[in-house]
C-alpha cells in the first residue's frame, strides 16, 4: 500500500498532478501476483502489478487492442504514456519490483452484476472485431478461454482439459468409474478432431474477460470495456461460443428435463451465436471444427464443470446429474 506522497511521485512521471486517493482496489492473486487499482480524483486509474504480470511490451500490446475496440465503436479508457513516451514506470519497494501504468478512469459506469441488461448487446461487437482483425497481429499471450494453446495462469494443461479432470475425478470418488472413462474419452475424441485443423483456425486478439464487472453502460445499455489484464489471442469460434453458451442454473436443472437442458444449450445458444454472425462468416475450417469447440465447452466450461460438482454432491441431484453427463456424452454431433 502507498502512501499519497508516493502515489503522487509515480503519476509526477506520467506529468500528471493528484490530489487524493478516491478508492483503492486490490485484485491480487497473493503476494507473488501483486494488482493494486488505486482511483486518484476519479480521473486516473494507477495500477501497480508485479512485473511477473504486467511488462511494458505487454502493455504496449492491451494499448493497441484497445484502439482497435475503439476503432469499432466500443469505448475503452486510454493508457496515458508516461514524459519519456513509455506506458510502464518501474517501482521498487520493500525488495520487490513492480510495473506501474495509467488508465483514464472511465466516463460510463459499471454495468455491475445486478443490473438487467441485453447480453447480445455486448457480444455483438465480437463478430465486428474478428470481421476487422482476424490474423493481425496476433499476440503471443493467449485468452482465459484458450484449448489445446494456454493461457497466462494454465500450467502444464489448458483450463477446459483441467475442468475435465475435475468432473472425471469426482465421478470417480462417487462410484461411477466407466462414466469417467467414457467422459475421458469423449473429450479425448473432441481434441483430436481439433488438432486436424487447429493451427489453420482463424484467431483474433479479445479483450478476453466478458463479465459485469468489466462491461461499462450508458443508460442501461452496453457501450464499453474495461481490464484487458486477461487479453490475448484465440481462436474466433472458441471465443463466439464460450460467449453464447447456456447451462442451467439449479432452479432451471432441477425444473426442467434433461432433453429441455440438451434442447436450450443448443437453441439459446443459437440465437446468441446469430447475433456475432450478423457481422462475421465462417469459414469452412470453422464450420467443420464448431461442433468440436461446442460439445468441449458444453460439458467442461468452468461454471458448468462447478455446478456438475455440486449437483454430484447433493444426493437428490446426483443421479438425474449423471443422466444429463452421459446425454451430453452420448448426443450426436
Amino acid at each position: 500500500m502507498l502512501e499519497i506522497t508516493e502515489v503522487q511521485e509515480i503519476m509526477s512521471h506520467f506529468g500528471q498532478s493528484v490530489q487524493n486517493i478516491t478508492k483503492l482496489y486490490d485484485s491480487s492473486h497473493g503476494d507473488s501476483d501483486k494488482r493494486l487499482n488505486y482511483i486518484l480524483d476519479d480521473k486516473y486509474v494507477l495500477k501497480i502489478n508485479s512485473k511477473v504480470t504486467m511488462w511494458e511490451t505487454r502493455l504496449q500490446e492491451i494499448r493497441r487492442l484497445i484502439f482497435r475496440y475503439r476503432s469499432i465503436g466500443i469505448y475503452c479508457p486510454d493508457l496515458i504514456p508516461t514524459l519519456k513516451g513509455t506506458l510502464s514506470y518501474n517501482l521498487k519497494k520493500d525488495g520487490k519490483e513492480y510495473t506501474c501504468f495509467v488508465e483514464e478512469y472511465a466516463i460510463y459506469p459499471l454495468i455491475g452484476c445486478k443490473m438487467e441488461y441485453d447480453r447480445n448487446e455486448v457480444i455483438e461487437h465480437l463478430g465486428s472485431l474478428a470481421s476487422k482483425y482476424t490474423n493481425v497481429e496476433l499476440s503471443e499471450i493467449k485468452s482465459m478461454w484458450s484449448i489445446i494453446d494456454l493461457a497466462p495462469l494454465d500450467v502444464d494443461i489448458d483450463e477446459k482439459q483441467e475442468n475435465t479432470n475435475t468432473l472425471t475425478e469426482t465421478l470417480r470418488k462417487k462410484g461411477y468409474e466407466d462414466l469417467a472413462v467414457q467422459v475421458d474419452c469423449f473429450n479425448t475424441m473432441l481434441r483430436e478432431k481439433i488438432m486436424v485443423v487447429f493451427s489453420d483456425l482463424p484467431r483474433c486478439v479479445y479483450q478476453g474477460d466478458l463479465n459485469c464487472s468489466n462491461e461499462l453502460h450508458k443508460d442501461g445499455h452496453f457501450v464499453g470495456l474495461i481490464d484487458f489484464n486477461m487479453s490475448g489471442t484465440d481462436v474466433n469460434i472458441n471465443v463466439f461460443l464460450n460467449e453464447t453458451n447456456w447451462f442451467p442454473e439449479d432452479e432451471d436443472f432441477d425444473s426442467m428435463s434433461i432433453e429441455e437442458i440438451l434442447k436450450n444449450q443448443d437453441t439459446k445458444q443459437s440465437d446468441r451465436l446469430a447475433v456475432i454472425l450478423r457481422h462475421y462468416t465462417l469459414s469452412d475450417i470453422e464450420k467443420y471444427a464448431l461442433p468440436y469447440y461446442k460439445r468441449i465447452i458444453d460439458m467442461f466450461k468452468y461454471p458448468n464443470v462447478c455446478s456438475m460438482v455440486d449437483w454430484l454432491n447433493d444426493s437428490t441431484r446426483k443421479e438425474k446429474c449423471v443422466a444429463l453427463i452421459k446425454a451430453l456424452v452420448e448426443r450426436s454431433l
